[in-house]
């Protein structure tokens, strides 16, 4: 007889959408992710490393979000999640920079030619094309300088982080890897930024840490409801408000740390630490120069655009100390060609058109050492040999010259003019834009240059004409249409009331003029849709030394007078105990050079600095000018006309094109040879360290088990090098279980690990037993290999797809 039995469907309850998606433990990560994100895109804006960043924030936060959309899909692999995500966020990054690439290829190519780039594909085309160039410079050995792709660049690596982040965080719960990725950025801009951004960053600490906190948190919480263990309410409240007190405490107690270390070998410590950021922040440095970097951050000056600017703020560490019996300017860099925006080097690119290579770096002259340059316009010149001693790597490489280069201890690469001079392609060694080392300049070197320093007097300039050559007048008296009608008329004005006629007198005129105004390096940037000059002259209150020189150049030229831009340093501060000039971050200068013929360039100072000098010049030559050689040299000084004078050295044959190469070649063969060296020093030390490093954990692992008896020894072992290798324990599982598990993995080693798993056993819960036998050194060893084996491939998995869904495995409980 059966009897009917009442049953009850085992049914799970429903759950809608929102409760699926859990809103409400998402909120507390994600506004601290949105507080890391925007602490650290905002710290690059506030770094001011170029111009229009300001949509980094917007990106970053952007990126985020779409990262966190993709990361709850739960059914969408990652495969298919993250190419979804990089096609939008690719578009989307080209619209939010196109403002940015209008404008530069505005500066550089004019309105007309900028206004052609309408699409989204028009913006995408010309990144790619000035990407393709940017990489052909970086293989000729030139500097990356094109400001557009730095920040295409830079939005990409913020969208790449910002996806990271919300992928990472609500997708893994691996906040700690988020925040590494976010810190790494927010490190290397703070080594970067001046004045640094200490709110910003003490936020971001904060917010990362509570992340890691609050994450830590919830995974045990679900761990303890798995394993039926109690916890009180609101746990996690209540540790991020202990956590949020003690991080602040230990800001407070921080900011009273001194700045620098004492001891010198936690200096050492932190030069090392430091060492791998300073490395990448140079190649940073070397594929993007144009950024609005801090001056002495980097050692280092750009040489084919410098952009107008905001404020800055200078360094006072010393840069270099200089011996010489004549104080002069060092001259790092000269620019030709004025935008209205920023001044542009086209030096190199006239020279790479006229020999026809690929890059303007493939343009350049070798110079090898020792080698006399021969150098036309040399009347009212006189011959001086000055010693560098530098005191900080210059990672542009670029070689100081107080005035018309004659030679070098250094072999040397020249980026100058050329000139056709009947159908014969002569360099043109007076148009020399730079002076780059062969090899790399590193701090304490020492080298000489042996230069033509302009002894002229005025007489001799007013009385030297206005005949100047085709070159010339091609290139130095350029100005854009950005200069307006009153730019112009100022210029008239300045040298009408002056009474000036000669082109000597005019810029005599017009540096008086110019050291009336204010001197201000703390004034704002040019709005971006004003001329750079004509704001600094009627706009602004008071500029630095970026701007005197700037307006000089143009305000010459539109009164007819040749002249360039050149950044460098002034001349720096006498130790009269050394004799020797100290030029330190903080006189890092630009002034205008004009142009005389016969005499070449001579240098004028508009900048009414305290560490600026105007230079002085007698009112007559000497009365033994005939007889003196040196102020003419041995070249031909005599001759006003440079062609003539190339036509001269060709004639004798003796121009530096057939320089000694073979000694150019073994000087960068030895330097090459020292990186090497140095390159092996490297590695070894690296390898010790990994030695070293692998040592102390052999004897951490022994150190670890000491006192256990060999049953235990063994099992501890097991564990331990299973959890490692992705073989972790479930929170309930006994050891037979655990072996089981182990032994589905490697099941070659099955007996092996059932009899370590038996001896625990039976050691640990059989009171008196104890096991008599050993493990045979041979199947732990074998057994070893296999795990380690698992953790090999663990690890190459990881390192293949980082941001791989692999769902949980589901295990039977071994009976």
């Amino acid at each position: 007889m059966s009897f009917p039995v009442a049953t009850v469907p085992n049914e799970t309850p429903s759950r809608s959408w929102f409760a699926r998606l859990e809103i409400g433990s998402l909120v507390i990560p994600f506004l601290l992710t949105v507080t890391i994100t925007w602490s650290v895109t905002r710290s690059l804006e506030v770094a001011n490393w170029a111009d229009g960043l300001t949509m980094l924030t917007g990106i970053g936060l952007t990126a985020l979000v779409t990262g966190m959309i993709f990361a709850r899909v739960s059914w969408m692999p990652a495969w298919l999640a993250h190419p979804l995500a990089s096609l939008p966020g690719l578009v989307f990054v080209i619209r939010q920079i196109s403002p940015v690439i209008g404008a530069q290829a505005a500066a550089e190519f004019g309105s007309t030619k900028a206004q052609r780039l309408v699409t989204w594909g028009d913006y995408a085309a010309e990144v790619v094309l000035r990407a393709l160039i940017w990489i052909r410079t970086l293989q000729a050995g030139g500097r990356g300088e094109d400001i557009v792709l730095f920040v295409v660049t830079l939005a990409l690596i913020v969208w790449g982080v910002g996806y990271a982040a919300g992928w990472l965080t609500f997708r893994h719960q691996r906040a700690w890897i988020a925040v590494g990725l976010n810190a790494s950025i927010m490190l290397i801009n703070y080594t970067y930024a001046w004045p640094k951004p200490t709110g910003l960053f003490f936020l971001f600490f904060i917010a990362a840490l509570l992340l890691i906190v609050y994450q830590h948190i919830v995974a045990n919480q679900r761990l303890w409801r798995a394993t039926r263990v109690e916890f009180p309410d609101f746990l996690p409240a209540r540790m991020l408000l202990a956590s949020f007190v003690t991080f602040i405490l230990l800001a407070i107690v921080t900011a009273f740390l001194p700045n620098r270390p004492d001891n010198e070998h936690l200096a050492r410590l932190w030069r090392t630490i430091r060492a791998p950021i300073t490395a990448l922040r140079e190649g940073w440095q070397d594929a993007f120069s144009t950024i609005n970097a801090p001056p002495g951050t980097t050692g280092a000056f750009l040489t084919r655009n410098a952009r107008v600017g905001g404020p800055r703020q200078l360094g006072t560490a010393l840069v270099m100390t200089v011996r010489s019996r004549e104080y002069s300017y060092w001259r790092a860099t000269a620019f030709d060609r004025y935008t209205g925006r920023m001044w542009q080097n086209a030096v190199g690119e006239r020279a790479r058109a006229a020999l026809g290579v690929t890059t303007a770096e493939d343009a350049r002259t070798p110079l090898a050492p020792g080698v006399v340059l021969e150098q036309p316009e040399l009347r009212g010149r006189t011959l001086v040999t000055t010693t560098f001693e530098l005191a900080q790597t210059r990672s542009d490489g670029l070689v100081m010259v107080g005035g018309a280069l004659a030679s070098t201890s250094l072999p040397v690469l020249m980026q100058h003019g050329y000139l056709d001079i009947d159908g014969e392609l002569l360099p043109n060694f007076t148009e020399t834009a730079t002076v780059v080392a062969a090899a790399p300049l590193e701090a304490s070197q020492t080298y000489t240059v042996a230069t033509y320093l302009s002894t002229v007097d005025e007489q001799s300039l007013r009385e030297s004409g206005t005949g100047y050559p085709e070159w010339v007048r091609m290139s130095y008296l350029q100005l854009p249409e950005t200069v307006t009608p009153r730019v112009r008329e100022l210029a008239t004005t300045i040298v009408r009331n002056a009474g000036a006629v000669t082109p000597y007198d005019k810029a005599l005129a017009i540096q008086e003029y110019l050291r009336t105004l204010p001197y201000n390096d703390q004034r704002p940037m040019p709005p971006e849709d004003r001329d750079w000059v004509d704001w600094f002259l009627f706009d602004a209150p008071g500029g630095y030394c970026d701007d005197f020189a700037s307006a000089m150049v143009v305000l010459l030229r539109a009164g007819g007078v040749p002249a360039r831009w050149v950044q460098g340093y002034a001349g720096g501060e006498l130790d009269p105990d050394r004799r020797v000039y100290l030029v330190h971050e903080n006189i890092a200068h630009s002034w205008p050079e004009v142009y005389f013929p016969g005499y070449g360039w001579q240098r004028f100072e508009p900048t009414p600095a305290p560490y600026a000098s105007v230079p002085v010049r007698p009112a007559f030559p000497p009365a033994d000018a005939v007889e003196r050689p040196e102020t003419t040299g041995g070249l031909g000084g005599a001759l006003s006309d440079p062609e003539a004078m190339l036509r001269e050295m060709i004639e004798r044959n003796t121009g530096p094109a057939i320089s000694d190469a073979d000694a150019l070649r073994r000087e960068i063969e030895a330097q090459r040879m020292r990186d090497r060296l140095r390159l092996a020093a490297l590695i070894g030390g690296v390898l010790a360290c990994l030695a070293t490093l692998i040592g102390a954990g052999a004897l951490w692992l022994r150190w670890d088990v000491r006192g256990l008896s060999p049953a235990a020894t063994a099992y501890a072992r097991l564990t331990r090098l299973s959890g490692w290798a992705g073989v972790r324990a479930p929170p309930d599982a006994t050891p037979y279980e655990y072996g089981a598990l182990i032994g589905e993995r490697i099941p070659r080693q099955k007996r092996t690990i059932d009899r370590i798993v038996s001896a625990f056993v039976a050691e640990r819960y059989h009171p008196g037993h104890t096991a008599n036998n050993q493990l045979p050194k041979e199947d732990w060893q074998a057994l070893r290999r296999e795990l380690v084996a698992l953790l090999v491939g663990r690890i190459g998995a990881a390192l293949r797809s980082p941001f791989r869904n692999t769902p949980p495995r589901r295990r039977q409980r071994a009976q």
